[in-house]
Order: structure tokens, then sequence, then C-alpha cells
């Protein structure tokens, strides 16, 4: 399993538990979240990332298709798991070796 498939399924096991602590690890002390197309963020640093998402967390696992990986992005379509196959946008990933330095995460 790649990185990014454990990224995602760390995601959905703190969607399912609410514990966003371990999701956290994910991301560099320095890591940046960034959302296009929403009303929020950015987010800067681990403990702003896991702040974020305990309090605002999202109701539903994410899916995702067309991954596509070069060098240290790796880029992805992504929807909700109850809307089965319905693309909602696009995750970047920047990685600084197996964790997050970036991540940018577009609504359509």
């Amino acid at each position: 399993m790649s990185p990014f498939d454990e990224y995602i399924e760390a995601h959905n096991a703190a969607v399912r538990s609410g514990d966003w602590e371990a999701f956290s690890r994910w991301f560099t002390d320095g890591a940046e979240v960034r959302f296009e197309g929403a009303p929020v963020g950015p987010f800067r640093s681990r403990d702003e990332i896991r702040a974020a998402y305990e309090s605002r967390p999202p109701d539903e696992e994410v899916e995702v298709r067309n991954v596509r990986s070069k060098g240290d992005r790796t880029v992805a379509d992504y929807g909700w798991a109850g809307d089965h196959g319905v693309r909602a946008g696009e995750l970047r990933v920047s990685w600084d070796g197996d964790l997050i330095r970036e991540l940018v995460i577009t609504f359509e």
C-alpha cells in the first residue's frame, strides 16, 4: 500500500472514530492544508490542522480515484463514500518523505 493510500485510510479511520490525533501525524510540523472552493483555512502546522479537523470534522469517508504520482506530488480525484463514484474535487499532496508537506483540497 502506498503512503497516499495509507493516508486515505487514516483519514477514513478518523472520520469513523472522531480521533484526529493519529491522522495529524501524517503532516510535517510546518505543513499547510488549503481548501479551494470552500470558505475555510488555510491551516498551517500539524497542530492547527488537527484542531481544524477536530472542530469541523468531515461527516463522510472519502473515496479516491485516478491517482497520479510524479516525484514528490500525488494528485487524485476524490468523492464522498455516500455519493458512490461522484467526483467532489481533487486532492493535491506534496510530500516530504512519507509525510505531507502541503495538501490542497478542491471542491467542485
